[in-house]
């Protein structure tokens, strides 16, 4: 998926697609800048808040990795939002969020409906609290970007591909949220952070002191705290970032090896050849026309 500030996409389904017994109806993220009118209006009038809030006919998990605010639904009152928060909607169920303006924040999101949805919800989670404090999850943005992936590609199949992520989804949160650490253990949150900035700047070649800078810690301590939480050294982690990338604008976009070595933040082609023999064994026009489907579909 390419990399942007905003993505939002609203997708068609079809009958057969209704057997599988979830479907993804919209997914999507933005960045709300602080002080900027809320919604944004790119969305269909269906799903913009009118002052008393709106109701949706399909559930919805709406993440907060940056920024504070508040949320109220019908069973649920007033509350503040805070980054690491996923808002669960419910269908039928009027609601009301909003950014802080002070703050702003970034959000990601996915609507869904169906039997196999409303099954799992409605046994494992809650109207009367919609606020799943899970924390800044790398491991969660990483879902949300890859059904926001097989939604532009936009293959035949992809919506059943995209009803496995959610549910992967799902297990995710309510895992996290069952074993939620985040208030007795800041450094884990801080790790999640900087895996987190590491990703979202692929393209920008990012540095590790920049990302200690950002968290406000000393270089040496997040280095040595990043080892020994996640097992790897942030250039490795970085490396494994910018591989699974290029694998996958190899294999689902029609970019050129140039576009590509530019958007996993190589500062020439030949650098990224390089990397990419060297961790794959294979050139990346090879590993293309071994595994493109857009190439197979031709």
């Amino acid at each position: 998926m390419e990399h942007k500030n905003d993505f939002l996409k609203y997708l068609v389904t079809n009958v057969q697609d209704e057997k599988w017994g979830m479907i993804c109806t919209t997914v999507g993220f933005q960045n709300v800048a602080p002080h900027t009118p809320y919604p944004l209006s790119a969305h269909p009038t269906d799903y913009n808040f009118t002052k008393n809030g709106r109701v949706l006919d399909e559930y919805q998990l709406i993440y907060i990795t940056e920024g504070e605010g508040s949320f109220r639904s019908a069973s649920c009152e007033t509350q503040r939002i805070e980054a690491g928060t996923i808002l669960l909607l419910f269908p039928g169920e009027r609601h009301l969020y909003y950014p802080d303006p002070e703050t702003g924040w970034k959000e990601m999101w996915v609507g869904f409906r169906g039997t196999q949805a409303k099954t799992m919800i409605e046994h494992f989670f809650s109207r009367e609290q919609p606020l799943l404090r899970v924390g800044v999850r790398e491991s969660i943005v990483s879902l949300y970007q890859e059904i926001m992936g097989h939604a532009e590609n936009d293959v035949r199949g992809y919506q059943q591909v995209i009803a496995g992520a959610i549910a992967h989804l799902l297990g995710r949160i309510y895992y996290n949220r069952i074993n939620f650490t985040h208030r007795g253990n800041k450094n884990l949150d801080k790790i999640n952070q900087a895996q987190l900035l590491l990703r979202e700047n692929i393209s920008t070649r990012i540095s590790p002191a920049e990302i200690a800078a950002r968290l406000s810690m000393s270089y040496s301590l997040l280095r040595n705290l990043f080892k020994q939480i996640t097992g790897v050294s942030m250039s490795s982690y970085q490396q494994h970032l910018k591989l699974n990338l290029a694998k996958e604008l190899l294999t689902n976009s029609t970019k050129n090896i140039s576009e590509i070595a530019y958007e996993t933040g190589f500062e020439s082609v030949s650098r990224f050849c390089c990397f990419f023999r060297q961790h794959m064994q294979v050139t990346a026009t090879e590993f293309r026309a071994k595994n493109s489907i857009l190439h197979k579909r031709r």
